[in-house]
């Protein structure tokens, strides 16, 4: 009798539904990072009575590092991007101000937690509201009120997630009585401080922050003041220390015009808005409006519109005009013309009454367009000619002026590595927006400018990114084209509900298998991330009743599998290591009898270009393939591309984690050691083309140093270096060197001072320091 063998351990029996890819690391033993990781001794102990490795015989010369192969020379650093000391963006002309929506969420509780309150706009009265402890400012700067009607003490809040109660313990007490937005666009901030009354004496100008006023020419002695643009905060002592004063537009004749009677000011600095943020990329829906205020005739829309004005047949009504529109969800560009052309405005989530709020030269706006893509790990190349010829500057953060970055006010060329990027006509993010996305851009005519003039730019973020948690989620919709009633999941589903019938489907998270009974049984149909407007979009028959789904755990290997021509891995071998249209087509036998997962999780379908049946494979072997699938033929398969997952290595027989616990970033090489659990980025880790890199040093890779034999120690050094080193982690938790076959991470263990480093070892069963559990976060 034929069967499946599947590499490592025998699955152990549990009450989840049992997999047809048995105990593979498919659907196997990832540990979530929250669990918890309980050590019953010190690790200093358990690293003691670890068994010590011995040390190859390696020649060492005195201060000198063994390699098995020396590296390139290191990367170029980017070009700064903040601004020297002494540069203003006022020395410059600003153009058309470019404006935001606005956005804050008021919690009941500390930590942004509890209940919570949704805030677009200005609010006069907010006293009947309940006590707020924690305020998430998602755009804009907003001020608090203790009173209504904007009266009484005042709290300024910047982007980001802010405690009431750490700021001022009265507000804890006393509750907000109304709040309002006091910074919605990019007009550069100014102040003008005078040494006497009545706006008289000697005058110092600021657009920026002054950390420390001692360290000028003469002490700031301030008696009045005025301010041209922007909300300011006026420190009483240095580098921004004590309670505040706060200065809006306007004339402040005398001290206590601003509350007080100190003429001394030890720091202050404007409020800046951040760069523009997408909270919902995956959901996207705008309601359009024919008349400014959201009045009149509406049309809610959740995808591209050529023509606002003469959309698709049953898409919606015509609209004379646009006079406002509310963005719900995703990051949307609006033109002023149809087919996408004219001028482009950047449309986060967010209310815009009139065509004002979005930055328009005037009320037209025919043309809608959803940006679908990855926000994560914005990077763009601009250079100065035409087909990415001559100087070149790459950029990965806002830049207020290219020159700052050595690059001329033309551009003639741009190439977005990855991310989403607004790039603006002047300085200070002003005059005309041009939306890129990820691709090339060979002149100024790609990306709507006649003249290639760019003066400022700056990348789209979005809201969480930072935080490190990978989410599988899929979004469930009734009807075709994302309509009708929806559910989401995150986790796995044995029985969708009988009375709801799936039409259409959004993948924000993950890659999913959908099966067609309960219990993950019957036919399988695997989506990953994106918008499958039809059942057909998702590879189903238009008759196809869904009946579980399950989410496909993240991996860490870099894909290899192999087709045989007969049973047991014999006969003809094709080796693969990338998606294949159709076997046929590339010259290959479509003929298969067994195959052999060496790494990655692969998608198999009967027929050529993914059509047909569908079967997911981990790392197993198969013997027969007609028995796994009732089919001698493979058409096409591909291997399923996850996006970056943080994740922590713990080691449970020593009771710590795999971290780098030295500050890497300008070191030629970084230790790598096990070490108790520790706050930061040192413990943490992720997977990217085969090589295991560390959160703190992005630009190295784990490799192992001196020759290749049992005991040689593993670092942190440059990822340019050859040859190559990649890693997997396989279902026995074992991390494997793919350089050095038969080789997985050990710790050296012993009594000397390098007892906790990690090194290269042979697999042995005796010695539970080799096992690594992944906790993904």
């Amino acid at each position: 009798m034929l069967k499946k063998h599947v590499l490592g351990p025998e699955p152990q029996p549990s009450n989840r539904p049992t997999s047809r890819l048995g105990g593979s690391l498919l659907f196997g033993n990832l540990v979530p990072a929250n669990k918890g990781t309980p050590s019953l001794e010190p690790l200093g102990s358990k690293l003691s009575a670890l068994p010590l490795h011995g040390t190859p015989g390696v020649r060492k010369v005195p201060g000198q590092l063994p390699l098995l192969c020396s590296g390139g020379p290191p990367p170029e650093k980017s070009a700064p991007t903040q601004p020297p000391e002494g540069w203003s963006p006022a020395l410059k002309t600003q153009g058309k101000l470019n404006t935001r929506p606005g956005k804050v969420t008021l919690f009941s509780e500390p930590g942004c937690q509890g209940r919570s309150r949704e805030v677009w706009g200005d609010i006069a009265d907010t006293s009947g509201w309940a006590p707020v402890a924690s305020v998430r400012v998602v755009r804009g700067c907003w001020i608090l009120y203790e009173q209504p009607e904007f009266q009484g003490e005042k709290l300024v809040l910047p982007e980001g997630d802010v405690e009431l109660r750490a700021l001022a313990s009265t507000w804890s007490t006393r509750g907000i009585g109304s709040l309002r937005r006091a910074v919605r666009d990019y007009c550069i901030p100014g102040i003008s401080l005078f040494s006497e009354e009545g706006l008289k004496g000697m005058q110092v100008m600021l657009t920026g922050d002054l950390k420390d006023s001692q360290g000028l020419e003469r002490p700031l002695q301030v008696a009045s003041a005025t301010v041209s643009a922007g909300v300011w905060l006026l420190y009483p002592k240095p580098f921004f220390e004590d309670t505040p004063y706060i200065l809006e537009p306007g004339e402040y004749p005398t001290l206590k015009a601003w509350g007080t009677s100190v003429p001394n000011v030890g720091s202050l600095k404007p409020m800046r808005l951040g760069c523009p943020s997408v909270e919902k990329p995956g959901e996207p829906k705008a309601v359009v409006y024919e008349a400014p205020g959201f009045q009149g005739q509406s049309w809610e829309v959740s995808g591209d519109i050529y023509n606002l004005r003469q959309p698709e047949a049953s898409r919606g009504p015509q609209l004379t005009s646009v006079g406002s529109l509310r963005i719900l969800g995703g990051c949307w560009v609006g033109y002023e013309k149809e087919g996408f052309r004219g001028h482009q405005y950047l449309l986060e989530e967010g209310e815009y009454a009139d065509w004002s709020h979005w930055g328009g030269y005037d009320e037209f706006l025919t043309s809608l367009r959803v940006i679908r893509t990855d926000f994560g790990d914005p990077a763009v190349v601009l250079f100065e000619d035409m087909d990415f010829q001559g100087h070149c500057v790459e950029v990965s953060s806002a830049l207020p002026d290219v020159e700052l970055a050595q690059h001329g006010p033309s551009t003639q060329a741009i190439h977005v590595l990855s991310g989403v990027w607004v790039a603006y006509e002047q300085v200070g993010f002003s005059g005309e927006q041009y939306i890129l996305e990820k691709g090339v851009y060979r002149n100024c005519d790609d990306w709507g400018s006649g003249n290639g003039a760019l003066g400022s730019i700056q990348p789209v973020v979005q809201v969480g990114e930072s935080d490190l948690h990978f989410v599988s989620k899929i979004q469930l919709f009734s009807g075709p084209n994302f309509l009708g009633d929806h559910i989401s999941f995150e986790d796995d589903q044995a029985s969708l509900p009988a009375s709801f019938l799936p039409q259409s489907c959004r993948v924000h998270g993950g890659s999913w298998v959908l099966f067609e009974e309960k219990n993950f049984e019957a036919d399988q149909h695997i989506v990953s991330e994106g918008e499958f407007p039809t059942l057909t979009a998702m590879g189903c028959l238009a008759s196809t009743v869904l009946g579980s789904l399950r989410k496909v755990p993240l991996h860490f290997s870099e894909p290899s599998l192999s087709l045989f021509g007969l049973e047991c891995f014999e006969g003809k071998e094709i080796e693969l290591t990338r998606e294949v249209r159709s076997l046929q087509a590339e010259g290959f036998n479509n003929h298969v009898l067994s195959v052999r997962v060496r790494g990655g999780v692969w998608v198999v379908c009967e027929h050529s270009d993914f059509r047909g049946r569908q079967w997911l494979v981990g790392s197993c072997e198969i013997t027969n393939w007609l028995t796994f699938s009732g089919t001698q033929r493979v058409g096409s398969l591909y291997p399923i591309k996850q996006r970056r997952a943080y994740f922590r290595l713990w080691n449970a027989a020593l009771g710590g984690f795999l971290a780098v616990p030295d500050r890497v970033e300008d070191m030629k090489a970084g230790r790598v050691v096990v070490s108790e659990p520790q706050a930061g980025g040192s413990c943490i880790w992720y997977y990217e083309d085969g090589l295991l890199k560390n959160q703190m040093a992005p630009a190295m890779s784990l490799q192992v140093i001196g020759p290749p034999s049992p005991g040689s120690k593993v670092v942190l050094w440059a990822e340019s270096r050859l040859p190559r080193q990649t890693w997997s982690i396989s279902e026995l938790g074992h991390i494997c060197s793919q350089m050095f076959e038969g080789q997985i991470l050990d710790v050296k263990g012993g009594r000397g001072y390098d007892r906790d480093h990690v090194v290269l070892w042979e697999p042995t069963k005796d010695r539970p320091s080799q096992i690594w559990t992944v906790h993904i976060l």
